[in-house]
């Protein structure tokens, strides 16, 4: 099984950890991440469509046509940029026009959306492509003992449309990839939180606000007394990772809840070295997890 593997800008440069994990437990499962030295940033939806919507998709057209020359699916780390690119791919196989209006941009550098690959995000790829299953067999150990909190945030499900993936507002398949691995998923009342609600692009608009909905969401974590966090994203992961530093720092609060994403998990449950998840470059200490699962 081979996927064009879209790292994005976050998981190749601010949290390698998560590039990291994924690429050796891909590896461990027998699939081939193929490098695509040309793909460039997925031109978010939120950003670069807002400004000139047809430059931008075209702009994410781009990504998606180096995938097509290649005959491969995309496989996505980021939730945002599966988002858009999920979008952009939809879009224009649906509307003859705008793709039309979009080739007339790529043809300057040589591409043309044909619509011929899909996009996928690396939990759905475990989910639809790998299954429970196969990921049940490769836990060598399993995690019984461990309460874990998940995080969806908004992309890796929303708009439903364009990702068409699980339940837009009660979304499980997390929580059952997280349960094969044999841990306890742990409700908590801002389980459901979105971008907004973690803090990460409204630090933009207001850092202050971000860091105090930040706040609001790791009371709720820690009153759910969790070993650990578990989330898709970067910029999730970015916003609870550095945001209890911040936390600590204004309110002098120390929850200490290590942040992981999903395949870092997945590679613990599979006794990896954690040195090679990237688990020591978490601004949380992640020691605490490791000790209670006998991974030091």
């Amino acid at each position: 099984m081979k996927y064009a593997l879209f790292v994005g800008c976050l998981a190749s440069v601010r949290e390698i950890s998560y590039e990291k994990a994924s690429r050796k437990v891909l590896d461990e499962l027998g699939i081939e991440p193929v490098t695509v030295e040309d793909f460039s940033c997925c031109s978010p939806v939120c950003l670069v469509h807002g400004m000139d919507y047809t430059t931008g998709l075209a702009l994410t057209a781009r990504n998606i046509c180096l995938a097509e020359e290649r005959k491969l699916k995309i496989l996505t780390l980021c939730a945002s940029c599966f988002e858009t690119l999920s979008k952009t791919n939809s879009v224009l196989k649906k509307d003859p026009k705008l793709r039309s209006e979009v080739n007339e941009i790529l043809a300057a550098a040589n591409r043309e959306f044909k619509g011929t690959t899909e996009v996928t995000h690396i939990i759905k790829a475990l989910y639809e492509d790998v299954g429970l299953e196969k990921l049940k067999a490769v836990v060598k150990r399993p995690l019984n003992d461990l309460r874990v909190a998940t995080f969806y945030g908004c992309h890796l499900v929303r708009p439903h449309d364009f990702v068409e993936f699980d339940d837009p507002e009660s979304p499980t398949v997390l929580d059952n990839l997280v349960e094969t691995l044999g841990a306890k998923t742990v409700y908590y009342d801002q389980k459901k939180g979105c971008c907004i609600g973690c803090g990460a692009f409204f630090g933009g608009v207001s850092e202050e606000i971000a860091l105090e909905l930040n706040h609001r969401l790791m009371k709720s974590l820690g009153d759910a007394k969790v070993d650990c966090l578990v989330t898709t994203c970067p910029f999730c992961f970015f916003r609870f990772d550095m945001g209890q530093l911040q936390i600590a720092d204004k309110w002098g609060e120390h929850y200490d809840i290590p942040v992981l994403f999903y395949t870092q998990l997945l590679g613990l449950a599979m006794k990896l070295n954690p040195q090679d998840l990237g688990l020591s470059l978490h601004r949380v200490n992640t020691r605490s997890l490791l000790e209670k699962l006998n991974a030091v």
